[in-house]
């Protein structure tokens, strides 16, 4: 570093023409080696005119037989780096926008000159515009505010975006005029800063070395392995342990980015992909789930289309080991089983000020710091597949403090459509492992995400289906207090309805919803009755999410069934209410008063 210092110092006092210098600069950064060696040898030379002529003879040495391919070379990557410098212009000087105050106009309109960096869409038009999703602003705010944190990893299912939230980042950092910079998977790193914006030749980021070693640059990889330097690194990939592997293993904070909700899939199309008619992309959504590129980038393209059954018919017994892990042999995995994870929402009217979510929770506790070698990154912790709370595992337990937003991870099929055909394939051809790998619910192990999620499917069928049911009420009591002669739950067969939103419900309905965000229940029938599958030991009901539900005038019981395996039937307990926050309800509002819940036997016979 001191010796880029001390040249910079001299080419800058020496007199060079601003072309003269651009010229300088590219020869040694094509050239890093030879820095410490004209730093040694210019002191030689006596006078200025001899220490110009010097540095000149670098840059103006005759073509050679042979060298045209490097001129072309060095042509090509002249026109790359004034190309570059438009996109970092192009960022510096578009619009501050507030989205704070007003999400209402979730985009971000740049110039055509940002195209060469963002590429072009599935019709071959310029990508110019940021659909800026709200986890984007939550997140982004997480990173440029906790500046003693100095590792992130952004992560989720391919498909939902990361890539661009990268491309947010940099327009963040170009607003507060930072050093950044940019390294791309097969692409050669990005030097963006006020003083020059460059790229090289070869994919080697040892390059820029000396920027990196400096706290107050920021480094962004965009799903590649970083390397471990002193900037500020921000690494957004799917899960893939050849990218996070010992970038995870020297402390870093994890931030889960969500697949897409229909809103924003709505939203998107309307502004963006507006030759697609809602009714077809609904369609799409209601099949692939929320994930963009196969809903709206690739709608239209067949091939792509055809991917997703191509991945459901390719479904067998390695699915139970699948834990979210991104993997050339397990690509198709996440196109059926996509990651959700824990999001800011506002509590309803009523609540206690303290409890209501104004802003994303900074909590440093997040952070992630040295871990065992053997551990997995990917801790599923929500829903149907919680671990043990006493193991800091999972949905937060009795004792526990506010868990912060995006840092808990659940695996869930991707639509009902991809579940339906999955479970049929699995209990056609695989009915033994599928039976042995649900009934091993009780062992923790990374395993345990997908074994609730399937353990769900399987209740749903059998529930839809009616039949005679072990229950009983929950108290803070072991069932043996209650006696053996409790009554049996007898379920109605019912018709399946998949909901957005609830409008669409309709009465004594078996409703699933779509969104599994923060969902507090699994399935609902109107007016009065919820489902919870689960196989974890702890899962408390999230108030806001039920709440929506309930008739507020209504004097009837409000039914909250946990449809429980056999082995933690017996012993499972009242839950509590929660908040967002995961943190227990303080000020119960009046519906608690007629609200029960009740434990559900699941019986695993198919």
């Amino acid at each position: 570093m001191e010796a880029l210092t001390t040249l910079k110092t001299e080419i800058n006092r020496l007199g060079f023409t601003p072309n003269e210098q651009d010229s300088l600069r590219k020869y040694f950064t094509r050239n890093v080696e030879q820095i410490n060696v004209v730093v040694t040898f210019l002191p030689d030379y006596t006078t200025d005119d001899e220490k110009r002529g010097y540095l000149k003879s670098l840059i103006s040495t005759p073509e050679q037989p042979g060298a045209s391919d490097s001129l072309s070379k060095r042509r090509k990557y002249d026109d790359d780096d004034i190309k570059l410098q438009k996109v970092w212009d192009a960022l510096k000087n578009a619009p501050v926008k507030n989205f704070d105050d007003n999400h209402d106009d979730p985009f971000l309109e740049f110039s055509e000159e940002v195209s060469y960096l963002f590429g072009k869409d599935d019709q071959s038009n310029n990508i110019t515009t940021l659909f800026v999703r709200e986890s984007y602003l939550h997140i982004s705010k997480i990173i440029l505010e906790r500046t003693n944190i100095r590792r992130f990893f952004i992560t989720g299912n391919p498909g939902i975006g990361k890539t661009f939230f990268g491309y947010y980042l940099l327009y963040k950092l170009a607003q507060q005029n930072k050093t950044v910079v940019y390294h791309k998977r097969n692409k050669p790193p990005i030097l963006f800063s006020n003083d020059d914006v460059y790229s090289i030749s070869e994919d080697n980021i040892y390059t820029f070395k000396d920027y990196l070693g400096n706290e107050n640059v920021w480094y962004i990889v965009d799903g590649r392995e970083p390397t471990d330097y002193n900037a500020k690194t921000i690494l957004v990939s799917s899960p893939q342990k050849v990218n996070y592997g010992a970038f995870y293993k020297i402390g870093t904070t994890i931030q889960y980015m969500p697949v897409w909700s229909w809103e924003e899939t709505d939203t998107c199309r309307k502004e963006l992909f507006s030759q697609l008619s809602q009714k077809a992309v609904r369609e799409l959504y209601d099949r692939w789930g929320g994930i963009p590129r196969f809903t709206l980038f690739y709608a239209l393209n067949e091939s792509q289309q055809r991917l997703l059954d191509k991945a459901i018919n390719s479904v067998n017994a390695s699915i139970f080991k699948f834990v979210g892990e991104s993997t050339d042999d397990n690509s198709a995995s996440h196109k059926i089983v996509h990651i959700y994870t824990n999001l800011p929402e506002k509590e309803t009217t009523g609540v206690e000020e303290e409890e209501e979510i104004v802003e994303v929770e900074d909590n440093p506790s997040s952070a992630v710091t040295e871990i065992e070698e053997e551990e997995e990154i990917i801790e599923i912790v929500s829903s149907s597949t919680v671990t043990k709370p006493d193991k800091g595992k999972g949905i937060a337990g009795k004792n526990s403090g506010p868990v912060p937003f995006y840092t808990m991870s659940t695996l869930k099929f991707a639509s009902d459509y991809v579940s339906e055909k999955v479970m049929s394939i699995l209990t056609l051809h695989y009915r033994d492992e599928l039976l042995n790998f649900v009934r091993a619910s009780s062992a923790i192990t990374d395993y345990s995400t997908l074994r609730g999620t399937i353990f769900e499917r399987l209740a749903h069928r059998k529930i839809l289906n009616g039949g005679s049911f072990n229950f009983r009420p929950l108290q803070s009591v072991p069932a043996s207090c209650f006696g053996l002669n409790n009554p049996k739950l007898q379920i109605p067969r019912r018709e399946k309805l998949v909901f957005r939103n609830i409008e669409e419900i309709q009465p004594n309905m078996y409703c699933i919803p779509i969104q599994q965000n923060n969902a507090s229940f699994d399935a609902y029938v109107p007016p009065d009755t919820f489902f919870q599958m689960t196989i974890a030991e702890s899962h408390p009901i999230v108030r806001s999410g039920v709440e929506k539900y309930i008739n507020q005038d209504d004097n009837f019981e409000i039914k909250f069934y946990f449809v429980l395996p056999k082995e933690l039937y017996d012993s499972y307990e009242e839950q509590d209410l929660h908040t967002v926050k995961r943190t227990v309800l303080k000020r119960k509002p009046p519906w608690v008063a007629r609200f029960r819940q009740y434990a559900v036997e699941f019986d695993m016979k198919l």
